[in-house]
């Protein structure tokens, strides 16, 4: 196992789990190809994203491969095990689900709707509990389904077979007290039932590995957004122009894929990090905040103003336990506008964005970092300085496809460290 978070107590509530990328006991299921897992409930109030899916776990360590790095459980008696956090297909999003108000997937408002998802990994099975379903008087327009591909994971319950575990997502709620009040008490909201047959079967008509909805739409940012190398640039000059005296130094963070998507981090044998394919993810290397004047500006094309995503989540993180720790979002109605960077009459200042990443409010309108020693909260929801962090760029969800846009059709973000020099 990783070890805990710096200052870790295990008495004190606020610091629980001591490992954050460990999912405990009840989360982590290993299922039979005949069972079920049945979920029926009400979807999250309103909100600008929420979904279901399935995930892989955690699998079996492989002989001979050097794990120290990564998230590990088990013993002697259970096996050893890994966490993938593998996504099983595209999501049961508010765009695509079935509920009372959106039956059959019909056009409607799908939030606090009645609803059921059927994670199974045979069609027959998925058969069987529909049939119950409806005896028991719900409607078929409200069901989805969860699918497992068994030609990818490996179900039982045996020693070394696969544990699954089953993810639902919620941004932005439109009124977050409300929003808060679902996610606090969900035993209120839904059930969920494991449906074992008294006696085992073998299944024989096992779903197919599922194709993914298409993220291309045929026209890319690169069309939209006009002279965007030299806008950019541009740009850039203009934010250092702003920010730089001779008391700063400035480094141009570079900026890479962050993580690999579901299947193809089974077949690495690599944590995907709990994937969502209604979402790319960019970030950038490593840095510093080496003293509580150091900050980050983060800049680029505004992709909810060129209809390539719903939503940007702009997120700085720690590097050793990939704790989160806050976020610049931007939707149609949240915006940070890099107009003050360009003349009056620059008629596509609209689609380019500037957020600003400190320790404390200097213009009024930066997204705080906060401290992980002494946070109220617990220390892994924080960052100190002198450690390493990183910024993770999301976009969620093409406008037109309703899933996250192609990872090569939108601009990348970009981002710049400021860091005060060091008094001789």
């Amino acid at each position: 196992m990783q070890k805990p978070p710096k200052g870790y107590n295990p008495n004190d509530p606020h610091n629980y789990p001591a490992n954050i990328e460990y999912v405990g006991p009840g989360f982590n299921y290993k299922l039979r190809p005949d069972e079920a897992i049945v979920l029926i409930g009400q979807t999250p109030p309103p909100a600008v994203y929420f979904s279901f899916r399935s995930y892989l776990g955690f699998v079996e360590n492989k002989a001979e491969k050097d794990y120290s790095d990564t998230v590990t459980s088990g013993d002697q008696d259970t096996g050893f095990y890994h966490f993938i956090g593998a996504s099983m297909g595209d999501q049961i999003s508010n765009n695509f689900i079935w509920t009372d108000s959106t039956p059959n997937g019909s056009p409607g408002n799908p939030f606090d709707s009645s609803t059921i998802i059927i994670t199974t990994a045979d069609q027959d099975v998925n058969q069987q509990m529909r049939n119950a379903l409806v005896e028991s008087g719900f409607d078929t327009g409200i069901m989805n389904n969860d699918i497992i591909p068994i030609d990818l994971v490996r179900m039982g319950l045996e020693r070394g077979k696969d544990h699954f575990m089953f993810v639902m997502r919620v941004a932005i709620f439109q009124n977050p007290e409300v929003g808060w009040d679902y996610i606090d008490n969900l035993e209120r909201y839904f059930t969920v039932l494991r449906i074992t047959p008294k006696t085992p079967y073998p299944t024989t008509n096992p779903w197919p590995i599922p194709v993914f909805k298409k993220r291309e739409t045929g026209i890319t940012e690169y069309q939209i957004v006009p002279k965007s190398r030299d806008t950019l640039d541009y740009l850039r000059n203009q934010i250092i122009r702003k920010y730089k005296n001779q008391e700063y130094d400035i480094v141009d963070l570079e900026l890479d894929l962050w993580e690999i998507e579901g299947y193809q981090s089974i077949l690495q044998d690599r944590n995907a990090l709990i994937d969502d394919r209604d979402a790319v993810y960019t970030r950038t290397e490593s840095f510093k905040l080496a003293s509580d004047d150091d900050f980050v500006i983060i800049y680029g094309v505004n992709h909810t103003q060129t209809g390539f995503a719903t939503y940007l989540a702009n997120s700085i993180y720690g590097e050793e336990l990939l704790n989160g720790v806050v976020a610049g979002r931007l939707t149609n109605e949240l915006q940070y506008p890099a107009d003050e960077y360009f003349p009056e009459y620059y008629k596509n200042a609209k689609y380019y964005y500037v957020m600003k990443m400190a320790r404390e409010y200097k213009e009024g309108n930066e997204v705080i970092i906060p401290y992980s020693t002494g946070n109220p909260q617990g220390s892994a929801f924080g960052v100190d300085n002198n450690e390493e962090a990183f910024i993770g760029f999301r976009a969620y969800v093409n406008q037109k496809t309703k899933v996250a846009p192609a990872l090569f059709d939108i601009i990348w973000g970009r981002a710049i460290l400021f860091t005060k020099k060091k008094n001789e």
